[in-house]
């Protein structure tokens, strides 16, 4: 399942340079406390929501891109470290909502459908998606950034653990 994570964190990537063309214009908490209440209510009830999204990642990219302008060393950085150079430039912490409302890993009301995170191999376990709801805070657009960092910060370190095994 990891492999897989690591795999859409390119998809995602590949699918963002793809849509933006050339020249186109995380740090996670680890710990682990026992919010279970907190963090039910970021997630989304799964029978009131969509198990699949009606959109490809890369029409998603295309367009939040419309709005949101991402720029490719933005995506570059996102891929290398798990976070974005500046977060405080709001544009691109509102291309990552707009992004993931779009296929509906986040609800209208900010809650974050599980069900479809992992169908899209978004975040590599449902225990994933539970411990990085405790990253959600701020305005809307920052709630959706944290989460993503947190996701994708845990996929890069979840690769190097692999990489390091291998050698």
């Amino acid at each position: 399942m990891q492999q897989r994570s690591g795999a859409l964190v390119g998809a995602l990537l590949l699918a963002l340079a793809i849509a933006l063309g050339p020249g186109g214009a995380i740090a996670c908490s680890m710990l682990n406390n026992d919010n279970a209440e907190q963090r039910g209510a970021l997630l989304a009830d799964p029978a009131s929501v969509k198990k699949m999204p009606d959109i490809s990642m890369q029409d998603a990219v295309a367009e939040c891109n419309r709005s949101f302008v991402i720029q490719p060393d933005y995506l570059a950085e996102l891929n290398e470290t798990g976070s974005f150079p500046d977060e405080t430039d709001r544009i691109p912490l509102c291309f990552i909502r707009c992004y993931l409302q779009t296929l509906g890993i986040l609800t209208e009301e900010e809650k974050v459908n599980k069900d479809v995170a992992l169908a899209l191999n978004w975040a590599s376990s449902s225990e994933t998606v539970d411990e990085c709801l405790d990253e959600m805070t701020g305005s809307p657009c920052e709630k959706a950034y944290y989460l993503t960092r947190c996701v994708m910060t845990r996929a890069l370190v979840d690769g190097k653990s692999k990489n390091n095994k291998r050698k």
